[in-house]
């Protein structure tokens, strides 16, 4: 499969023969040309990745890093495979090893050829390779038409095959610049707040378009939950802690008037924080459900006027904007974590977010060609998350990627639900809006029923791709 450049072609057309004789020593039981064929095919690999890094670099590419990550994300897998096939105590298990290198190396290495490789040769030689995997033609079948093989050769991808090799691929918001210039320090701190719970809110504005979720997204994945909750925050939090005379000792160190929402941060110091923790918690614990007991003995909770406010507040304009159950002192406490000053929340929630998808890719989805995670690794992270995030964002992170990640069904949502309690009483203790979401949830069985039907379809898919690269393998 022609990239243009004749060394690096004929070294990709070796390396496809040896994975012909890999195959066939597995097919006929031949222990030595197995052994031969991965020995040869790994040492190939390493130099051929080697000259590849070598010429992207002559040229000054600027996907030279990327380029490089794809090699090492190959090799370390190849590498640790063949590792343990040398270990192997019988010849069974080295058989299984060597086929599990097999399988991961014609798919990653043809993904790497036909994507990154291309790429690489359109920079050294423009002409040279037309078209490509990134800009594939259409056949008059309809077919994505691939170039393939010793004499650039062609073949159709079958079009309902192709979206099996594109990686995930999902849009995150992004807040707008900072800015300065306000009015008055009150109006800044105001913002500056506001900027510092968008940052953790915004974590979970991310959206996949191949990915449809029929329920109504629970209300922190919303932007629309998150413009209105910059508007309970100006009017019944930032009285509280525009109160704090550290706050007011601030314009004393900067000029504020210069400062934007985000620098604004970097005259808080330790005690100021901490002042504005203290003070954020204290106006939301004063809109608390307070519990009575009534003559007969039986229990209400009394409901504040600036709790009324809250919930009204809150209300989503349409059923189908978010999901907010009714504002009660659970949700006063996860309303209440979203803001604190002496910690980079938003930072540690992104790099949950990037572990979570990098499981993602490497356990559920092969069609990106990283290290293959064990089983079960995305669920224990999750539950690690669970205990190690506060309040409640180890659970918000669960149901984000559900509604990211298109394998993540509610299947897996219920099965991940039981390793937190044994009834269902328990579970809700541990995680409400999870439960609340897998409730709603099993009022909708035909959304159950799309799921293993689109389960089962993708299974297919990939069942038929396999085999249609291994029949590129052996043509080629």
């Amino acid at each position: 499969m022609s990239i243009g450049v004749a060394d690096l072609d004929a070294e990709h057309r070796a390396m496809l023969e040896l994975l012909n004789s890999l195959e066939a020593g597995l097919e006929g039981g031949d222990d030595d040309g197995v052994a031969d064929a991965m020995r040869d095919l790994v040492g190939l690999m390493s130099e051929h990745f080697s000259r590849e890094e070598d010429l992207l670099s002559g040229i000054g590419c600027p996907s030279f890093y990327a380029h490089r990550d794809g090699h090492d994300a190959i090799a370390d897998r190849i590498h640790l495979l063949r590792r343990r096939y040398l270990v192997a105590v019988d010849s069974g298990a080295r058989r299984d090893v060597a086929s599990a290198l097999l399988n991961f190396t014609r798919i990653s290495l043809l993904d790497h050829i036909l994507t990154e490789d291309h790429a690489m040769g359109r920079r050294m030689s423009p002409a040279a390779i037309q078209p490509s995997l990134d800009r594939s033609s259409e056949s008059e079948a309809g077919a994505t038409v691939v170039p393939v093989a010793t004499q650039d050769v062609e073949y159709s991808l079958p079009p309902h095959l192709a979206h099996l090799l594109n990686r995930l691929h999902y849009t995150q918001a992004e807040l707008p610049p900072p800015h300065g210039g306000y009015a008055t320090f009150e109006v800044l701190c105001a913002e500056a707040v506001a900027r510092r719970i968008d940052e953790v809110l915004v974590v979970f504005h991310k959206r996949n378009a191949c990915v449809s979720r029929k329920l109504p997204p629970p209300f922190f994945l919303s932007p629309e939950f998150a413009d209105r909750f910059r508007r309970v925050v100006e009017r019944l939090i930032m009285p509280e802690l525009l109160k704090s005379r550290r706050l007011r000792q601030m314009t004393s160190r900067c000029d504020w008037k210069v400062v934007d929402s985000e620098s604004f941060w970097e005259y808080v110091d330790n005690p100021l924080a901490e002042d504005l923790l203290e003070r954020w918690r204290l106006a939301w614990d004063e809109m608390r459900l307070v519990e009575r007991v009534r003559d007969d003995g039986s229990r209400v909770f009394q409901v504040k006027e600036t709790t009324r406010i809250l919930r009204e507040m809150l209300q989503p304009p349409t059923p189908e904007a978010y999901d907010l159950p009714r504002i009660g002192n659970v949700e006063i406490e996860t309303l209440k974590s979203l803001f604190d000053p002496t910690r980079d929340l938003a930072g540690a929630l992104h790099a949950g977010w990037q572990r979570c998808q990098d499981l993602y890719e490497q356990e559920m989805e092969p069609r990106v060609f990283q290290q293959k995670a064990r089983e079960g690794a995305l669920r224990d992270y999750l539950l690690l998350a669970h205990q190690q995030y506060a309040a409640n964002w180890g659970e918000f992170l669960t149901l984000s990627v559900h509604r990211v990640f298109g394998r993540v069904t509610s299947h897996f949502l219920e099965r991940f639900s039981t390793s937190l309690g044994r009834s269902e009483q328990e579970r809700a203790g541990h995680m409400p809006y999870l439960m609340r979401y897998l409730h709603q949830l099993r009022d909708h069985p035909e959304i159950r029923r799309q799921e293993r039907e689109e389960e089962a379809q993708w299974q297919a898919q990939r069942q038929e791709l396999q085999n249609f690269l291994k029949g590129v393998t052996a043509a080629a």
